[in-house]
């Protein structure tokens, strides 16, 4: 075998070990996630589920009739429950869904984990409907650490679109189609999961989920 082959099959063994670790490959094209496959009741299909109780459920309001409710938790260990999406990792890409604060008492809100490697590392962009917040944080080693966050209408039993632009160390932030702030930070620099998140015990519901990656 010439050196040259040699260093290709190294190279490639490195490549397929880091995908593994993430779990998943690179996502190429724009994809809206089908929260429907599994039907009213069951979890959703395209996630893996870190905490909590996710289930499909059928709401009138909702884009296609069906939604993705967290029900809420009570105990510490599960405070921060995740619906992780199962195909692919993605570092640059803009992602959108709409979110519903139905109930909690504590708390009543939700959000999108990006550059997910694990249940306790990860960027996350929440509402806050019970303080009327827009918040960016970074999560490492569950601890979280606010970086931007600003004040907004955030009707409870309502349904608003969230979206975050995520580019190399920018990530610009949108609530309902108007720009609310771009927050920076370098600390997770490598692919990662997307995941539904929600806290305490909120009850919170979830639906036109999309993903598309940027160069």
């Amino acid at each position: 075998m010439s050196r040259r082959a040699r260093i290709y099959r190294v190279l490639l063994a490195v490549a397929c070990v880091t995908w593994v670790e993430l779990g998943g490959s690179g996502l190429v094209a724009a994809t809206s996630i089908d929260i429907g496959k599994e039907g009213v009741g069951a979890a959703p299909a395209e996630f893996n589920v870190s905490r909590g109780r996710w289930k499909i459920v059928g709401d009138a309001t909702a884009t296609a009739g069906l939604a993705i409710e967290q029900s809420g938790v009570q105990t510490t260990e599960d405070r921060f429950p995740l619906a992780i999406y199962k195909t692919a990792a993605v570092k640059n890409a803009e992602i959108s869904l709409r979110l519903k604060a139905d109930g909690g008492k504590s708390d009543q809100g939700g959000g999108i984990a990006v550059r997910l490697s694990g249940p306790q590392d990860y960027y996350l962009v929440q509402v806050d409907a019970l303080r009327d917040r827009v918040l960016f944080s970074l999560v490492s080693n569950g601890a979280s650490e606010e970086i931007a966050g600003v004040d907004a209408d955030i009707a409870s039993h309502s349904w608003h679109t969230l979206t975050v632009r995520a580019v190399d160390n920018q990530f610009t932030v949108s609530l309902d189609g108007v720009w609310v702030f771009t927050g920076f930070d370098r600390t997770l620099s490598r692919a990662g999961r997307v995941a539904l998140w929600t806290k305490g015990d909120s009850i919170t519901r979830f639906d036109q989920i999309e993903i598309e990656p940027l160069q």
